[in-house]
């Protein structure tokens, strides 16, 4: 709704430049400035000045236009939003209580997401009952008091407990057939006869830093990625030494299902979109796959890519693969044009008839862009948003839809929000004598303007009067 009347008041204090008044990116703003002076004779300027902030970017080749939606406030959901909901960039956002508000940018996708890797020692542990949940990271027990054996569970399906080595203390003893064992996480099983299967090296895999797990094919943890964004494989981990982490739309890769090369069942390793860094088991190490290059697979297998013999063929099998789907999932957004205070793990909002609810916020800003020259980026503060600042990190907004956005880079501030250059005066150090005023008319301020005042003593009152007026000169937009 257009303001008419009382747009802006303030009695600023000496010499510091002050924000009257800033039009909203949809409005124009038609009023009449009145400066009254209520004790010592004072000077005052005024300036109109069309943008808050002239920020410094790490690059010139970002896509940026006049008018483009700029943010980095996010929202995570406790549940994820599947890409086919109906939430087109700008959707109002509303609360389920109806007090706060947001408007819906774009789906959060992070430029890299991280997967530990590491190889640890596993044994199948097969049983003839079990029951209650045996979650990966939890310990399995057998035993009592200071008589115990433990292992951490890196995986469970069916009637299968993945363990690594056992912790034996007191007069504790290995597991065995016919062993009664528990789970920190509430199951409980008994291992079946012959059940204790032989320990061999695999690839273990944390999405969290701390908590690891097989994830096998018939897991519940299985790793499922989507294509559109960039897998980082950390192996650093000192067990990934002498180890060569690839995947493959084949068991085994190169070296087929037998674990040799040059028979019938070899496959190809999958290397589209494929990088790596440094030397596995040393810090820095990774693997990345960008999976938004090629064709990915539904179903990558992971190996080992220096199984030449027999030798670590292990680390392959039908068991040890991931998908990928282009049926993305998010559980961040950015929003912008926030509202209210949103609280976590009590509000949420209504999009495609599901209720969604915010469990976390990431602290950012947002605006409209105003001008994009060279590596300078010109911005619009949004109502309700901070100031922008050195290392804020943004996307851009490529003209052409579904093209690849860049994350920006905000090196520094040129120019801040009140400060002004000598083009932007219309009232430059004008006296106005105790107890008189001064008047300025027929100020016009466009979409995103700001009407900037000061005095050199704390005696001058400004009142800006007027009406706004919608338009659509900007053109504020958002990326598809």
């Amino acid at each position: 709704m257009a303001k008419t009347g009382l747009l802006g008041q303030s009695k600023p204090a000496a010499t510091t430049n002050t924000v009257l008044y800033t039009a909203p990116t949809d409005k124009s703003a038609s009023a009449v400035l009145t400066v009254a002076n209520d004790g010592t004779a004072a000077t005052y300027k005024a300036a109109i000045k069309d943008y808050a902030q002239n920020l410094a970017m790490n690059a010139s080749t970002y896509k940026f236009h006049k008018g483009d939606i700029i943010t980095n406030q996010r929202f995570t959901t406790s549940s994820n939003i599947p890409s086919t909901a109906n939430l087109p960039p700008g959707t109002q956002l509303t609360s389920t209580d109806g007090e706060k508000k947001a408007k819906f940018h774009a789906f959060y996708i992070p430029e890299t997401t991280e997967i530990d890797v590491k190889s640890v020692s596993l044994r199948v542990l097969t049983t003839s009952a079990i029951s209650g949940d045996w979650n990966e990271g939890t310990t399995i027990t057998k035993g009592s008091g200071g008589n115990t054996t433990t292992a951490t569970v890196y995986d469970a399906y069916g009637t299968f407990i993945i363990v690594g080595p056992s912790t034996i203390n007191g007069s504790g003893s290995e597991f065995a057939a016919s062993d009664s064992v528990t789970a920190g996480s509430g199951g409980t099983a008994t291992i079946a006869s012959g059940g204790v299967g032989t320990a061999g090296n695999e690839f273990v895999f944390s999405t969290d830093g701390s908590t690891y797990g097989f994830k096998a094919t018939s897991s519940a943890y299985r790793l499922a990625l989507f294509q559109d964004r960039t897998y980082k494989f950390d192996v650093s981990d000192a067990s990934m030494a002498n180890l060569d982490f690839s995947i493959s739309a084949t068991v085994n890769g190169e070296w087929g299902p037998d674990g040799t090369a040059g028979n019938s069942d070899d496959g190809t390793e999958y290397t589209d979109g494929r990088t790596a860094s440094g030397t596995p088991g040393q810090a820095g190490a990774h693997v990345t796959f960008d999976f938004t290059i090629g064709n990915p697979e539904s179903t990558f297998y992971i190996y080992d890519g220096t199984t030449g013999t027999a030798a670590n063929a292990g680390y392959g099998g039908t068991e040890r693969s991931f998908t990928t789907s282009a049926a993305a999932q998010y559980n961040q957004i950015y929003v912008y044009d926030v509202e209210g205070t949103w609280v976590n793990n009590t509000d949420g909002f209504l999009a495609d008839a599901t209720t969604y609810t915010v469990s976390a916020q990431t602290a950012g800003k947002w605006g409209v862009v105003r001008d994009y020259t060279g590596s300078a980026l010109k911005v619009i503060q949004g109502a309700g948003s901070a100031a922008f600042a050195g290392s804020d990190v943004f996307l851009d907004s490529p003209l052409k839809q579904g093209a690849a956005r860049s994350f920006c880079t905000v090196s520094s501030v040129t120019t801040e929000t009140t400060v002004l250059e000598a083009q932007h005066y219309i009232v430059d150090d004008k006296n106005v004598a105790s107890g008189t005023y001064d008047r300025v008319t027929s100020i016009v301020l466009g979409p995103g303007e700001s009407l900037i005042v000061q005095a050199s003593a704390q005696n001058n009152v400004f009142t800006l009067d007027g009406f706004e007026d919608n338009t659509t000169e900007l053109g504020v937009r958002n990326y598809t």
